[in-house]
């Protein structure tokens, strides 16, 4: 099996110390990956297989991060359920009475093909158990019937449920992480003098696939430079961030918190909706990223990508004058845009960029040149 009871291990650890959206899961998976010694250049995310869209997928080393369209075969998919939703623990939603899960036939169509598939599910238990532990059998055969493999964990509990196809199920012992963050600043990790972030930078700059890849990426460097779990939260919603004239939040593509912070990033103390978590998410704060990299946005010519660029640099700094109002005064922020074009766009683009980037640093990552503004 590629998926490992250490890679479960690790994920499922640093995944009992988060209240949070699934991305986080996500991003943790990832980076128990690259642990493990599989490449960047290999796992993919929110990758089009099939089609289907698979929260993340491991190729052959040949594929060289192109992810694009890609025609070669994985070596294995994933997908992954749980998270804060809300009020709601996402498993209550998603598993139905049977053990039954609609990503379930996504998973069914690559086993097929004879591809390595998983099914994990993380329950968190702030937003109240969804899944009974009389329950796994009922998800475990709808799994097993598709040739699915299956692994659940509830945090909290010293244990998880691994059912790998082909091998015999098990109760693995867990030992739950003690990250206890950092205050290193942003500033020291996104830095020409890191060797780090500009290892980072290159291995970016090979890839050719979905903007959730380059957010993967950035959230690795700040782990590896000693940042921790509950630090670092991906799309994370704010009650006050409301979307005008919509039901939808303004939400960062990635949020950092202090080194104090106890990594709640839910909406909801205990999901209860009278007891927003925003005043406290606000106490610890530190700073906001919006990420722009992708195989899309490679495609696009100089005037259509700065203007996306100016579009999230004025939403981070409409983000700013939200946070001030709600507690947060000066809040830091960093446009982190990935071009992997050949061509750099062109130095009165970026001195535009610059120019009305008030109070959020740029971070410009192309083949021809890396800069930091300020």
């Amino acid at each position: 099996m590629l998926l490992s009871k250490t890679t479960l291990t690790s994920i499922f650890s640093d995944s009992n110390l988060f209240c949070g959206k699934e991305d986080v899961i996500h991003a943790i998976t990832y980076r128990s990956f690259i642990d493990s010694g599989v490449l960047s250049s290999q796992i993919a995310r929110e990758q089009p297989i099939s089609s289907s869209r698979l929260d993340i997928v491991v190729f052959d080393k040949k594929i060289k991060g192109q992810f694009y369209k890609a025609s070669a075969l994985p070596e294995m998919v994933i997908e992954v359920k749980g998270g804060a939703y809300g009020n709601r623990n996402a498993l209550h939603d998603e598993i139905s009475s049977n053990g039954y899960c609609t990503d379930m036939d996504k998973l069914e169509k690559e086993a097929e093909r004879g591809i390595e598939s998983w099914f994990i599910c993380i329950d968190m238990s702030e937003l109240g158990r969804a899944i009974d532990p009389t329950r796994l059998t009922d998800i475990q055969t709808q799994c097993k019937n598709r040739n699915i493999s299956f692994a659940y964990y509830c945090q909290g509990e010293d244990s998880y449920f691994n059912a790998p196809i082909g091998g015999k199920d098990s109760f693995e012992t867990i030992n739950i992480s003690n990250s206890h963050g950092s205050d290193k600043q942003v500033q020291s990790i996104l830095n020409i003098d890191n060797p780090a972030f500009i290892t980072m930078c290159g291995e970016l700059l090979k890839i050719n696939g979905h903007e959730a890849n380059t957010v993967a990426a950035l959230y690795q460097l700040f782990r590896e430079s000693g940042l921790g779990v509950q630090q670092l939260s991906l799309e994370t919603y704010f009650s006050f961030a409301k979307t005008n004239g919509s039901r939808m939040h303004d939400r960062p593509d990635m949020v950092l918190f202090n080194q104090h912070f106890d990594g709640k990033f839910n909406m909801y103390k205990n999901g209860d909706r009278n007891c927003s978590n925003d005043t406290y998410k606000m106490a610890h704060i530190n700073t906001i990223f919006e990420v722009k990299g992708s195989a899309l946005m490679n495609k696009k010519g100089d005037a259509a990508r700065l203007k996306i660029y100016l579009d999230d640099i004025t939403k981070l700094q409409n983000w700013q004058n939200m946070a001030s109002k709600n507690g947060s005064k000066n809040l830091k922020a960093y446009f982190i845009c990935l071009d992997g074009r050949k061509k750099s766009l062109p130095n009165l683009a970026i001195e535009e960029m610059v120019n009305k980037s008030c109070n959020v640093s740029i971070v410009y990552i192309s083949n021809e040149r890396i800069d930091i503004f300020p």
